[in-house]
């Protein structure tokens, strides 16, 4: 083997595993930015909640805040599933989706390593509403399955004032999906994926890997160096379970 082969062969080498370290890194920098919530606990503007009826604003009577601790409860007792309820005036300075999932995150709704928590928030001064859905009960409540439900019940109760039915009734048909459905078994990590939260199996990784090897090699590690700098620029839970949301659910306006 010739000087050049030698070169080209310890070059290859070193892309290769330059390659290797650069996937690990962007797959830490996904997991801080995505799936940690570090930056939620901070946040003044993102509330604290507690099982599992939240009304800030005035608007239940105690009836209908019992009633639903009790469903929510039951649900608890009999799944694990963790379900939260929040009504707020509005969500500012955020909208109702960052506001949602961000509140979600912070209070670490559904049992950890499950991932099997629900909240649903209302914005009573906006008219908005989300629906927010832990990674392990999106494959039962589907963004399609959660947008029905809301339209069903909880949308008509903003339009008619009776909000304490609508969320009464909402979270009953939350509740009994997953006491029937929810398997825990299936939870956490539902899709199989080698790292939990990112939807990519091993042979995408793979294919990934192999692509940044490539291109490494080709451009002699110049490809490189912007991945760098974006990874370098990359600067409690409450007291339910510690689950994770990663954005599923629904959301609307009325």
């Amino acid at each position: 083997m010739n000087d050049l082969n030698r070169k080209e062969l310890a070059l290859g080498v070193a892309a290769f595993f330059v390659a290797l370290i650069i996937i690990v890194a962007a797959v830490a920098a996904i997991y801080f930015i995505f799936i940690r919530d570090d930056g939620a606990v901070d946040d003044p503007n993102i509330p604290t909640i507690y099982p599992y009826a939240n009304d800030h604003v005035g608007v239940l009577s105690s009836y209908y805040i019992d009633w639903i601790d009790a469903i929510c409860y039951e649900v608890d007792l009999k799944t694990s599933c963790e379900i939260a309820v929040l009504v707020v005036n509005d969500t500012s300075p955020y909208d109702i989706n960052y506001y949602a999932l961000r509140t979600f995150q912070k209070n670490g709704i559904g049992k950890e390593g499950n991932d099997n928590g629900v909240l649903v928030v209302v914005a009573t001064g906006e008219g908005t509403w989300r629906i927010e859905v832990g990674y392990g009960v999106e494959w039962i409540l589907t963004d399609t399955r959660v947008d029905g439900i809301a339209e069903a019940y909880l949308e008509p109760s903003i339009e008619a004032g009776t909000l304490g039915e609508g969320i009464v009734e909402t979270v009953s048909e939350i509740g009994a999906i997953l006491i029937v459905e929810y398997d825990e078994s299936q939870a956490g990590n539902p899709a199989g994926y080698p790292i939990e939260g990112i939807p990519l199996d091993w042979t995408q990784w793979l294919l990934i890997f192999a692509a940044v090897a490539i291109l490494a090699l080709v451009t002699k590690g110049r490809i490189l160096w912007p991945i760098i700098w974006l990874l370098m620029s990359v600067g409690g839970r409450g007291r339910f379970g510690g689950g994770r949301s990663g954005g599923g659910g629904a959301w609307g306006k009325r």
